[in-house]
């Protein structure tokens, strides 16, 4: 199976003080893992995931794709409003 294949759920990133943590879940079909983002760093933790979901990618790669879902599914949710309108209620 291939990292991105994996769904990424439960996504949950909160900051005190500019000292950020996070937090997600990993699933595919009857498998699922909770994942704290830090531990994305650790060498053991990426083998970990690789043997339980059997993925094809090296831990470097599957860190990578990992960081890069966080980064994309963090936008997604995003009501970050700055400019020209910032304050203002978005018109529904």
């Amino acid at each position: 199976m291939r990292t991105d294949q994996l769904l990424m759920s439960s996504l949950d990133i909160t900051e005190d003080g500019y000292i950020f943590k996070g937090q997600f879940i990993l699933s595919s079909g009857d498998k699922s893992r909770h994942v704290d983002i830090e531990e994305l760093e650790n060498q053991s933790c990426l083998e970990e995931l690789k043997n339980y979901f059997e993925l094809e990618e090296s831990p470097a790669e599957i860190r990578n794709i990992l960081i890069d879902m966080v980064v994309e599914k963090a936008q997604i949710g995003s009501k970050i409003r700055e400019g020209k309108n910032f304050g203002e209620l978005p018109v529904k």
